[in-house]
């Protein structure tokens, strides 16, 4: 009996589940009846979950919860062991009232949610970038101005680099930018990864850009999608191991 005892208070002690809140990711099939899902949380960083999969009504209805970027809050019980942790009491906690019905935002957040699950790989906590993210969605939702929405992405990537800790240095502005220093060049870097002329002198300016006056810059689709190329450049050379974005090409057709 008191053996009982000891694991039923030290068993317990141990099995402690919390409650977490996270921005879904992606989702991968693990086998029949699972799935794997990648979410980033306010209090463990990056976190891979795994979730039942079924084809009843309610197991169904149940993957609303893990779409790109879902702000979801459930319970879990986080230990470092080999077995990934199974959440349970999975609701919203913010649900999105306009980008489900608009399929340019839906693109955008597609495209967002494969960069974010790129570039967080390696994210521990990291509260003040778990709340950019987050405001950054709720602000997106009820985003009105088409300028504004289809630069939303663009203020988006040019600020997170700030939490990321690979935000460029503009200082004395020059005619060649090396995206692998992060810094203006009197003259051109030994490599290929770098801007110039007018490009590179308009990139303060650029990055002066944020949700409340995105809608004031006019860019033909042209200069959006090569701004896109840009910063995506700027973050594979940045981030290790970050792959080839399959979305990037919606995106583009999107904005053609």
């Amino acid at each position: 009996m008191p053996n009982i005892f000891y694991f039923f208070f030290h068993g317990c002690y141990l099995c402690t589940m919390e409650s977490i809140r996270g921005i879904a990711l992606r989702s991968v099939r693990y086998n029949d009846t699972s799935q794997i899902v990648d979410v980033f949380t306010s209090s463990y960083g990056y976190l891979s979950l795994v979730t039942k999969q079924s084809r009843n009504h309610r197991a169904l209805s149940s993957l609303a919860f893990w779409q790109p970027l879902s702000m979801i809050e459930f319970q879990a019980d986080i230990r470092p062991v080999a077995r990934l942790p199974r959440p349970s009491d999975v609701h919203f906690y913010y649900k999105y009232t306009n980008v489900p019905y608009s399929p340019v935002k839906t693109t955008i957040i597609l495209f967002l949610a494969e960069f974010l699950s790129a570039a967080l790989r390696e994210e521990k906590r990291n509260e003040p970038l778990y709340h950019y993210i987050e405001h950054s969605l709720q602000w997106f939702d009820e985003a009105r101005f088409p300028s504004a929405i289809a630069n939303f992405h663009l203020v988006f990537l040019m600020h997170l680099s700030r939490f990321l800790g690979i935000y460029p240095n503009f200082e004395s502005p020059s005619e060649y930018f090396d995206l692998v220093s992060g810094t203006y060049q009197a003259a051109p870097p030994l490599h290929y990864n770098y801007i110039k002329g007018e490009e590179a002198m308009f990139l303060p300016l650029l990055f002066r850009m944020n949700y409340s006056t995105a809608h004031l810059f006019k860019f033909s689709s042209s200069q959006r999608r090569r701004i896109v190329e840009v910063l995506n450049t700027f973050y594979r050379i940045h981030l290790p191991s970050f792959p080839e974005l399959k979305s990037l090409q919606v995106l583009h057709e999107v904005f053609a």
